[in-house]
């Protein structure tokens, strides 16, 4: 996991001249300096609001200042308000233009809306006012591990270690590129590293658990997957005021098991809400609105709502009053501390029967031959789309097979590359956008196909918690839920693991799946 490009915006007030920082903050309004000063002590104690206040009021009585006008483009920022943090920045370094963080902040802008070529033309733009700035060479090395380039990304991120050698984030940015790397061993003593210099450090904690799920060691990653929620990129959820669910019988109380992550992890997690189930006496269960429906059928000794995020929620609404809480993805950290604790399920998700039925009607309208659904894009840069994605094309040798019939189970936008790939083959691919729109229809249809094959992403899931076979095409570095090694993961005893053995290559692993398609038609 990364340190994202937002924490050094938001930590730069704090690294203002000696004199700033000892300065005694003087009753006077007039005193700019205290002003902002004191602005960045909100903003670093969690009050943004406030801290803009101040920051137009330095404006007002100084409009060309670049520091009120640079964190309040870091104000804009956290909230995700690019376009007006890029204007504000954009101010800041008009009124100097050898302000270098400014440059570095432009950059963080740019690479958070996945501009990788302007985000990395305007971090060199600050390293050529500062070749020495350390954190601009993390942020760089950040920006070029998103866009896939991670031998670069090495380089940059072993710069800023060459200029800051105790700069722990730059050390942890530079394990998770080693680890993209398919180097987990050495990522995993630079963690250890990373800790021993900063041992709260909760990035580092999160990417520790990561490298030990994926190897297995259950207990101890769970333990350390606690601290996600410290991390500066989580998603700040109402707090509530019950105590946390350590697991043991509430038979007479009432357990609130509140939403996190996203659909597939999601669904993943939802494999330990029976054994929650089991021992409370009310169980509420908060989920991504999409999963209601789902969840509902699927666990009917529950009561299910959607996530809200900041409105009152709905089961408050409804007069409960939980006496404990837990997050969905805690659980498995109570559940799920050994390989044996992994039930063998035949499916804890359930499809609409009725709905089934209708996507069984119409595959069939399709002609004879084995239905399979497909997927080929998974993740976001952030969480390594580069490595999770084949290109359509490349999967193409699959439909070579016959008497197999190929549908989409790809989310997203891809009506243009499904028509290209038609075009450039000749080989069909049906795809049913109702289906994909509504979570409902999606887990009817899947439900209603002999095979899912498909690159690591929630359909995945999706298909292995409504018990239906799945073959995945997994990169040589997966994500930890797929596990370091071997052709199984835990949570789903029908989904078996295809795994590339060398980097980017998806025609060895396509050739495989094709091999098992002859066989298992046989």
């Amino acid at each position: 996991m990364l340190v994202r490009a937002i924490r050094a915006l938001v930590a730069r007030l704090t690294e203002q001249s000696s004199t700033l920082r000892t300065r005694t903050i003087a009753a006077s309004d007039d005193d700019l300096d205290a002003l902002l000063l004191r602005a960045g002590e909100l903003h670093n104690a969690g009050d943004p609001n406030a801290a803009r206040a101040l920051y137009q009021n330095a404006l007002g009585r100084h409009a060309g200042n670049k520091d009120a006008l640079y964190h309040l483009g870091v104000i804009a920022a956290q909230s995700e308000d690019y376009t007006g943090a890029r204007k504000l920045l954009e101010k800041a370094v008009a009124c100097d233009p050898h302000f270098g963080d400014g440059w570095n902040a432009l950059a963080n802008i740019e690479k958070l809306q996945e501009h990788w070529e302007e985000a990395e033309r305007l971090y060199h733009r600050a390293l050529a006012l500062n070749p020495g700035a350390a954190a601009v060479w993390s942020n760089l090395g950040l920006c070029l591990r998103e866009a896939g380039r991670f031998d670069e990304a090495q380089t940059a991120l072993q710069r800023a270690r060459e200029l800051a050698p105790n700069f722990a984030e730059a050390l942890l940015n530079l394990a998770t590129v080693t680890t993209d790397q398919g180097r987990p061993q050495l990522a995993l003593e630079m963690l250890h590293r990373v800790l021993a210099l900063e041992p709260d450090l909760a990035e580092a904690h999160t990417a520790l658990a990561h490298l030990l799920l994926q190897d297995g060691e259950f207990a101890a990653g769970w333990r350390e997957y606690e601290w996600r929620f410290k991390c500066l990129d989580a998603t700040r959820q109402p707090q509530h005021p019950f105590p946390r669910w350590d697991g043991t019988p509430i038979k007479d109380r009432v357990l609130l098991v509140r939403a996190e992550q996203g659909l597939g992890d999601q669904i993943m997690f939802a494999s330990c809400l029976p054994d929650a189930i089991e021992r409370a006496g009310v169980c509420l269960v908060e989920c991504e609105p999409r999963l209601v429906g789902l969840f509902t059928r699927s666990f009917p000794q529950a009561r299910v709502y959607p996530y809200r995020g900041k409105r009152d929620p709905e089961w408050a609404q409804c007069g409960y009053a939980p006496d404990y809480q837990i997050h969905i993805g805690s659980l498995p950290g109570l559940f799920r501390r050994h390989a044996a604790d992994f039930p063998r399920h035949g499916a804890y998700l359930h499809a609409d029967p009725i709905r089934i039925e209708h996507w069984r009607e119409q595959l069939a309208r399709l002609g004879p031959g084995r239905k399979i659904g497909i997927s080929w894009r998974g993740g976001a840069p952030r969480t390594r789309r580069t490595l999770r994605t084949a290109a359509l094309a490349e999967l193409a040798t699959l439909w070579a097979q016959k008497n197999i019939v190929f549908v989409s189970l790809q989310y997203g936008d891809c009506g243009d590359e499904l028509s290209e790939f038609v075009t450039q083959t000749g080989h069909a691919v049906t795809h049913w956008q109702q289906a994909l729109d509504d979570y409902d229809e999606t887990a009817a249809l899947v439900s209603a196909l002999d095979l899912v094959i498909s690159v690591q992403t929630a359909v995945v899931h999706l298909a292995g918690a409504l018990g239906k076979p799945a073959w995945v095409l997994v990169p040589v570095v997966p994500e930890w839920r797929y596990m370091a090694q071997g052709a199984r993961m835990p949570w789903y005893p029908t989904v078996n693991l295809v795994r590339q053995t060398v980097r980017g290559d998806w025609a060895s692993v396509c050739h495989d799946v094709a091999k098992g398609l002859v066989q298992s038609l046989k």
